[in-house]
């Protein structure tokens, strides 16, 4: 018989065991491409891309567009307007200026004052030069004053009514004054009687009113226009026309117009 061979138990691999000489395995891509993830985040889950334009863009191109468009709208109807109605400033002159009744009375005693009590009559020429629009002039706030720097004095002031002024029209304004017993001091007073002596006393006029640009009978535009007329002597005056400032909107606008 032969002799019985001594049979050792075969040991098993542990799992993971790996022989140190074999070549090392490749990963098998196919399957794990074909496996699916293991957590899915579902699609509501996900940010949305930004859109390119948004609404608030949207909207503020769109206002940007609408004012442009307007502007540009309101500067061709003013071209427009312009070239065909060709609009020019009023013409406003002072034509003349009367002092009557120019009298000082004493005050009380030794207190430096005399009382004045005057009056006047100022000429205001109005003139359209447009030949297709009108004027409508508002009520107006005249002042009348007299002497320049620290001897200015007022001669009182006075309300004229509004009036219209057709297209080339020439229009005259009567604006009286009157002051009585009014307080001014003895140097005022002084200098006031000799510039009235020798025709060297200054005169000014000053108006506040209101003025409408109308094609026809419909208003366009109405704006607050002061006038300042005046500021020479009534020598000057006896002579020529006096010089006239016109401001609208803080535009300031002087011409001199002379007979």
């Amino acid at each position: 018989m032969e002799a019985e061979k001594f049979l050792k138990p075969v040991l098993q691999k542990p799992p993971g065991y790996r022989e140190p000489h074999a070549p090392p395995e490749t990963p098998n891509t196919s399957k794990l491409l074909s496996r699916p993830p293991k957590h899915m985040i579902p699609p509501s889950f996900y940010p949305e891309k930004k859109r390119r334009w948004s609404r608030c863009r949207i909207f503020c191109c769109s206002c940007f567009i609408t004012v442009a468009v307007v502007i540009l709208l309101l500067i061709l109807t003013v071209s427009v307007f312009f070239l065909i109605y060709s609009p020019r400033l009023p013409v406003v002159r002072l034509a003349s200026f009367r002092v009557t009744d120019f009298n000082f009375s004493g005050g009380k005693a030794d207190d430096g004052f005399s009382q004045l009590t005057a009056k006047t009559s100022a000429r205001l020429e109005f003139r359209n030069p447009n030949g297709k629009l009108r004027y409508y002039y508002g009520d107006a706030d005249v002042a009348v004053s007299v002497g320049d720097g620290d001897f200015e004095t007022s001669l009182g002031s006075t309300k004229v009514k509004g009036f219209v002024q057709k297209p080339g029209n020439r229009t005259v304004v009567i604006v009286p004054t009157n002051v009585k017993r009014q307080q001014v001091d003895d140097l005022t007073v002084k200098r006031l009687r000799v510039d009235m002596k020798s025709k060297k006393l200054v005169v000014k006029v000053t108006v506040k009113t209101k003025v409408g640009l109308a094609v026809g009978r419909r208003k366009i535009v109405t704006v607050g226009t002061s006038l300042s007329c005046g500021g020479v002597t009534l020598q000057t005056l006896d002579k020529q026309m006096a010089k006239c400032t016109i401001t609208m909107l803080k535009w300031y606008v002087r011409a001199t117009y002379y007979l």
